[in-house]
């Protein structure tokens, strides 16, 4: 079984040489725990492993929230609209890699399994949200794990597996879906490190192949996780060079081998040290890739002009993270903007935190190489491996020739009494000699290298802060906990009140952070909470979002508060400015959302869907139609250098172009029209193959309102490549051919293939029976329209086609009854009584019609038909007979 192969890796370091009694020989016995977990492990790791699951068990009923929607979707990778090669060739996003406005992130695994979460429960939260607890169970059973081959005391290595399960800090990575790639990332980096962990008793090629696998996987799932080829080669770095295969040690063969299990080392280390150097290579030059640029909101110390206050405030950025893990009080969706002012001062109060951080950092590491070095296996006995057989080739066995030698150094060379000598020197327990020396090392290690390339100390990254960055990085967090209360647990061994004490701190800690666990969990469940949770945080960024969910929701008023506010606290935010135009144009109030979109595109004349919303804002003005024109011209030709949403910027210029056309179109501007959308199919290449379609097909109206019926066709033929399936496509080709007296025959077989195509689509029969009754086939007609009017039963034009249809045949009094439910629908339609009024007086109720007529003058006063058809019965507007 794969786990067992890697658990025969565990406490390789946690030997203990035992030295023989006085007046026997000296014999070295090696113990090692054993490789089979305990049943006290086993109830651990199920304990820790069960509470991380019950912990995030509220989650499973959330939905998909901020950047769940941009990355899920709206990403074509996940939904299947991009070919499965794209993931090669696209970002986390779905951008490409190669576009401007790519964030750079390239995590093609973790994209991949929400590609197998959409195939197989589509759009449905639920399985996303599983998938992800059952990520952070299995990451919590790895660290219980990784801890027992660090930590000496089963207490500690239970406190840290516990604490990881329940910390608060790891809510953005479990609860928000795209922490998945966190979560995958820490899967396999600590599986990498198991491995390399086995792979150093016996330097195995599977097991150093598996971990060069796993830690490449982990590069897939996130960029962080490249680190995890520099932890394994420090773990092995620190592990003693002559306790590998140290069962041949105690059978005498131990000539050489340390010297042999050094080059074994060198060699792993130079096979880890290449394929980092390659992975490295490969992701950021093989890749290609733009510098992404990122806004000021995003990391505006990045932007900072002065060089002390960016020094000064990234060296403390490491520390506020820290702050996270210690105490989760005080959790944010963002971090960016003014969430973390900036340190402008060497009189800053938080440069004393800084400084005692790293001083902290300091000490720890330099304890740890201190004891290192004073409890180092490389003791007489390693250092005997490889000089003794180098003097015995240059000396022989003479005791004369080497000074400091005794005179009974031929027994030294003999393998009982090395095994003596090595017992001697290395007669410490493990938890001194070995576990207190590297469990801080390696500690400090997992919780500073995964979070380096995050840090912006070695370049700038895209945010200030990112809880779910912390999820890896808190491995190294919970170990160096366990390992304090593992030391704490040890000191206080032969008191059971000084230890039942400790059991209640933890257990407080724990349900602490449990408790925070579990409500912050619902703030993750729909965006609304979420976005309110952080008004004090990061008030900009919670309320300028606040206001856009509000808007959707309806609550105008909330909406344009909220928004109001944000501005009050930053009021350079484009995005607010446009969405408080939304919330105006939702309420048809025009003037208000015009200046609102013109502020939104002088803050970023690269949004596209502003120029978009002030364009249509223009025509509903009604006597800016001009400007109008020019606006979502603009707008359509943006290129969009380094706009963050690629997608939502093209469908806004193919919306632009739509836009542009139907206004020239009703102002007769048909070349205009045609011109606009040719335009729109060269300058949008990557537009989804379903609006290119429809493009094709809005230029074949138009080419058959020119008459230009081959060009027409020839469009419409091209829709129906692109989208085969949509019926629509069928229909429109069906109305061209049917404009050819010649083609009528050919025309009906596309009306059928449409009805094939889409049974229950009420416009395909519709459309259809258009045709038959211009044919003159009017039985055949109305069994459509019926057909037609059943499956939408609440749609006026199909209910007045019914009735239509039946006064084409005669059948009035059922004509009637269906005028009479056309009415219904649409009671203040004038159109809807002039015709009732029309059916009524063919069956010659006067009364009635003239009723009807009057009604509707009533609703339009200029009705033209009522007027009409009462001149024609004599009867004036005013008459009440």
């Amino acid at each position: 079984m794969f786990v067992s192969r890697i658990l025969a890796g565990f406490n390789l370091e946690q030997m203990q040489p035992v030295v023989s009694q006085p007046g026997k020989s000296a014999k070295l016995t090696v113990r090692r725990m054993s490789p089979t977990l305990s049943h006290k492990d086993l109830a651990g790791l199920a304990g820790c492993s069960a509470l991380a699951f019950v912990l995030y068990l509220n989650t499973l009923n959330a939905g998909f929230v901020y950047d769940d929607r941009r990355a899920i979707l709206a990403n074509g990778d996940v939904t299947g609209a991009h070919p499965l090669v794209n993931l090669l060739r696209n970002d986390f996003w779905g951008t490409p890699l190669v576009d401007s406005g790519s964030h750079g992130s390239w995590r093609p695994l973790c994209v991949l399994s929400f590609r197998l979460n959409f195939l197989v429960g589509g759009m449905t939260p639920m399985g996303y949200h599983l998938v992800n607890v059952m990520l952070h169970c299995v990451a919590t059973w790895l660290v219980f794990l990784v801890a027992r081959t660090l930590l000496p005391s089963r207490m500690g290595v239970l406190a840290a597996g516990a604490l990881f399960a329940v910390h608060p800090a790891h809510t953005e990575a479990v609860a928000g879906l795209v922490g998945r790639a966190d979560l995958a990332a820490c899967v396999c980096y600590l599986l990498a490190y198991l491995s390399y962990r086995r792979h150093m008793i016996n330097r195995e090629w599977g097991s150093l192949m598996l971990t060069i696998v796993l830690a490449l996987a982990a590069l897939l799932c996130k960029e962080t996780a490249i680190t995890a080829l520099l932890l394994c080669g420090l773990c092995d770095v620190l592990s003693p060079v002559g306790r590998e295969n140290s069962d041949k040690v105690c059978d005498g063969s131990f000539s050489g081998l340390a010297s042999f299990n050094f080059q074994r080392r060198i060699r792993s280390l130079s096979i880890l040290g290449f394929t980092l150097v390659c992975a490295l290579y490969c992701r950021l030059s093989l890749l290609p890739r733009p510098s992404a640029a990122f806004s000021a909101s995003d990391n505006p110390t990045a932007h900072e002009s002065c060089f002390w206050t960016r020094t000064l405030t990234f060296l403390y950025l490491p520390v506020a993270n820290f702050g996270i893990l210690l105490w989760p009080q005080e959790l944010s969706f963002d971090w960016g903007m003014e969430a973390v002012p900036r340190i402008r001062t060497l009189w800053d109060a938080r440069n004393i935190l800084t400084a005692g951080f790293y001083g902290s950092l300091i000490a720890i590491l330099w304890k740890g190489s201190g004891l290192r070095r004073a409890a180092s296996p490389m003791d007489f006995a390693e250092v005997a491996n490889i000089s003794l057989p180098l003097l015995r080739r240059l000396g022989g066995n003479s005791c004369h020739t080497w000074l400091g030698l005794t005179c009974a150094c031929h027994h030294q060379l003999s393998a009982p009494s090395f095994r003596s000598a090595s017992a001697i020197f290395s007669s410490s327990s493990p938890s001194k000699s070995t576990s207190w020396t590297v469990a801080p090392i390696l500690g400090t290690a997992f919780l500073v290298l995964p979070f380096l390339p995050a840090s912006n100390l070695l370049f700038y990254v895209g945010f200030v802060m990112a809880e779910r960055v912390l999820y890896l990085p808190s491995v190294g967090y919970c170990l160096l906990f366990g390992l304090g209360f593992g030391h704490l647990w040890q000191r206080v061994n032969s008191s059971r009140r000084s230890r039942l004490m400790l059991l209640c701190g933890l257990a407080l800690l724990l349900g602490i952070h449990g408790v925070r666990t579990c409500r912050r969990n619902l703030d993750w469940r729909d965006e609304e909470q979420l976005f309110r949770s952080a008004i004090t945080i990061n008030p900009p960024k919670a309320l300028g979002n606040l206001g856009s969910v509000l808007s959707a929701q309806g609550k105008y008023e909330e909406a344009e508060l909220a928004l109001r506010m944000a501005l009050g606290h930053r009021p350079t935010m484009a995005d607010a400015h446009f969405n408080l135009g939304v919330v105006h144009q939702k309420q048809l109030n025009f003037s208000s959302a015009v200046p609102c979109f013109r502020r939104a595109i002088e803050l970023r004349p690269q949004l596209a869907v502003a120029y978009l919303n002030l364009g249509t804002s223009l025509i509903s003005l009604g006597d800016h139609r001009q400007e109008a024109i020019s606006v979502l011209r603009t707008g359509a030709r943006l290129e969009g250098n380094g706009v963050r949403d690629r997608g939502a910027h093209v469908e806004a210029r193919y919306t632009c172009y739509l836009q542009l056309s139907v206004l020239y179109r009703s102002e007769g501007r048909l070349q205009d029209a045609a011109a606009a959308l040719r335009e729109s199919l060269k300058a949008l290449p990557l537009l989804p193959q379903k609006q290119r379609a429809v493009l094709h097909l809005r230029l074949g109206e138009i080419l058959a309102e020119l008459q230009d019926w081959n060009e027409a066709e020839h469009q419409q033929r091209l829709a129906l490549q692109l989208q085969p399936e949509q019926g629509a496509a069928y229909v429109t080709y069906g109305q061209t051919l049917a404009r050819n007296g010649s083609r009528l025959a050919e025309a009906e077989s596309w009306f059928k293939r449409a009805l094939q195509l889409a049974p229950l689509e009420p416009s395909s029969h519709h459309h259809y029976a258009d045709f038959l009754e211009q044919q003159e086939r009017h039985d055949e007609a109305l069994s459509l329209r019926l057909r037609a009017a059943a499956l939408a039963p609440q749609d006026y034009t199909l209910q007045s086609c019914v009735a239509d249809a039946l006064r084409l045949l005669n059948r009035l009094a059922e004509a009637e009854l269906w005028y009479r439910k056309a009415v219904t629908l649409q009671p203040l339609a004038a159109h809807a009584h002039a015709n009732l009024g029309a059916i009524l007086q063919m069956r010659g109720l006067r009364k009635e019609a003239v009723a009807c007529y009057q009604k509707a003058l009533e609703l339009q006063p200029g009705h033209a038909i009522s007027r009409a058809n009462l001149a024609r019965m004599n009867v004036h507007k005013d008459e009440n007979e």
